[in-house]
Order: structure tokens, then sequence, then C-alpha cells
């Protein structure tokens, strides 16, 4: 195993550490940049402040930092624009947002610039440590996520079978580390990746093509190592806000995987774009329709939704084999190609099996 597969597996499977970090708080209040500063450095973390958006941007330039904390509105510019500076200009940096006002818009729209977080004042302690806890998380993982990547494109870089090889088991660990919260979400990620291969073959694609997709559907839920546990591991129902913050998962996996020179990678972004995306254009993130919709996106969307409904989760069990069948003839046209949906009815005989002892080892255990 290389040594950015045991980074990126150490990170997502190690109980989290009591990290110190170098933290900036940006905020044009000098009771708020004290609050926050003693909270931090409390915590271990070393703070440094800055008055205002100039200030910030100037200590962002002369010396790093793990994290900023910065307020929205300041006298000599926007929060947001640096959140913007922080994403383009310091990529080994966290950003969570600081507002008095509660807009789950504006939240949205800091969080889809790149923001990890977003608190709100008047903020506790509690507050500030979850936020912080998570942002250095998220910025852990994504840091160990780009290891990993450079570790897939320097093995597609070569032509040895060797190295081919290599590149297959760098992949996997990716995927091992994407679920190693859940151990069945890391089986899922496998299944859909043979799956999808085995759909690609019945619909006429030629077999460097399907092994492409085998290995690029793994990924599809990558961005997911950037939402907290809390969230992923629910035993009950989400709430609107919960669910829109799980659903930039894709966007979060784009932006891992995108920027590469390899085709693989290339694929595997499109597909973690796109894999919630609906036929009828009602899905998520940009409401693609059709063909707008990748081909290889169309196709992971129909298997993951499949095998997730024949998997247990942590808010309901495992729906049995016939019941999936019936939701994927429910939704032909609607949220799913009729022509995957229909390839995939055929090539389902002779996976069921794997399905069904899946179903049967579930009653057996219980």
């Amino acid at each position: 195993m290389s040594g950015a597969q045991r980074h990126l597996l150490s990170l997502a499977s190690a109980p989290e550490p009591e990290e110190c970090a170098r933290i900036l708080v940006v905020d044009d209040d000098p009771t708020v940049r004290f609050l926050l500063a003693e909270l931090l450095a409390a915590a271990g973390h070393v703070v440094v402040t800055a008055a205002g958006a100039q200030e910030a941007v100037r200590l962002l330039q002369e010396e790093p930092f793990a994290l900023v904390l910065s307020d929205l509105n300041m006298p000599d510019g926007s929060g947001l624009e640096i959140v913007r500076r922080v994403v383009d200009e310091h990529p080994g940096t966290a950003a969570v947002m600081i507002t008095g006002v509660d807009d789950p818009h504006l939240a949205a729209f800091a969080l889809d610039l790149g923001a990890y977080g977003y608190l709100l004042k008047p903020f506790g302690a509690l507050e500030v440590e979850i936020q912080v806890a998570n942002a250095l998380r998220r910025r852990r993982l994504e840091q160990g996520a780009a290891l990993m990547r450079e570790a897939v494109e320097r093995g597609l870089d070569g032509q040895t079978a060797s190295l081919r090889e290599s590149q297959e088991e760098t992949i996997r660990r990716f995927a091992v580390a994407i679920g190693v919260r859940n151990q069945d979400t890391g089986d899922h990620v496998e299944r859909v990746g043979s799956i999808c291969a085995r759909l690609a073959q019945e619909l006429g694609w030629p077999p460097d093509r399907c092994a492409a997709l085998r290995l690029a559907a793994v990924l599809h839920d990558v961005g997911k190592i950037a939402i907290p546990d809390r969230l992923l591991l629910k035993p009950g129902p989400l709430t609107l806000e919960e669910r829109a913050q799980i659903e930039r998962h894709s966007t979060i996996g784009y932006r891992i995987l995108g920027g590469s020179g390899s085709e693989l990678l290339t694929l595997a972004a499109e597909i973690a774009l796109s894999h919630h995306e609906r036929f009828d254009g009602l899905g998520y993130p940009y409401g693609l329709c059709g063909e707008q919709i990748p081909l290889e996106a169309r196709i992971v969307s129909v298997v993951d939704v499949f095998d997730a409904l024949t998997s247990d989760r942590p808010y309901r069990p495992a729906h049995p084999v016939e019941s999936a069948v019936a939701f994927l003839l429910e939704g032909r046209g609607e949220q799913f190609d009729p022509v995957v949906v229909d390839a995939f009815l055929r090539v389902l005989p002779g996976e069921i099996d794997m399905w069904h002892t899946r179903s049967q080892m579930r009653h057996d255990v219980a």
C-alpha cells in the first residue's frame, strides 16, 4: 500500500484527534474577536485576529492557516470575498462564515462558494467547537483525498500491467476510505462499480469503456467524506437543511476529482456531479434532464438507487429485491433513463443471487 493510501485510510478510520491548528479570526467587532480568540486558544489552537477584510488578506499572504473564521459584513470588504480568495489562492485552508443574518439562502451561497460551515451570531462555545472541529476534519480528509488522487494519476501514467494493477488498487483504497465509517457503504460502492460495468456491457459498450466505468463508478460518492457522520448515519428523517447539506456531496466530489488531466478521473468527476440528476429534470445539483445527463451518470443512478434500496440504512431496513424492482419501474422515464432501466432488468436475473444472498444473510443474523 502506498503512503498516500495509508494516509487517507488513517484519516478516515481513526478517531478524531484533538487538532491544534493555526486559525485566523476576522471580525470588525473587537468583542467577537476577543471571544473567539479566547474560546479557540482554550482548546489549544494558535489564534491570530484581523479587524477587517484587508488585514485578513495580508495575513493570509504572509503565513499559512488551517482555518479562517470570517465575519460576513465588514466596513472594508465582505467575508464572502475572503472565502473566495481562500478557495482560489489558499486551497490548504478551510473557511467558516460568521454572520448575524439568519438567511438560509445566504448560508447556501456561502457553502456553495466553498465555505466549510456557517456560524450564526450570537453563538455559544459548543457551536464554535462543533463548527471548528467539522471544518478541520473535512480539511484533513480532503487533503488525504488530494494525495490519493495524485497517486491515481501516477498510476494512470504507467503503461505496464503492474502499474495498471496499482492504479486499480489505489482507486479501491480510495473507495474504502469513502465508506470506512459504514462498512456496508464501502461494499456498496464496490457493487455499484461491478454492476455498472455489467450494465454497460449489456448496452454494447467496448471492453475498455466498461472497465473505465467500473473504476470511475466506485468514486461516485467521494464527496461524502466532507459530510459529518451525524448526518450520514442519522437514524431519523433529515430536515430540509440537513438534506441540502448532504446533497452538496455531488459538487464536493466534483471538486475533489475534477481538474485532472486523466480521462478516468474526469469521468469519475462527471459521475460524482451528476449521478443524482433525474431524467425528468427534477434532480440535483443542476436540474439536468434526459441526454443532458452523461450516460455514465444515468447508469450509476439506476444501480446506485437499486443497491441502496436493497441495503440496510440507519433510518430504515433493506427493501426486498421485488420492491426495488417495482421502484425502478415506477420511476422509468421520470427519475431514470428508460433505456438504462430496461437494460438493468435484463441483467438483473444474472445478478439476482447476490441481492438475495445479502437478504438471506440479514435474515439469518436477525
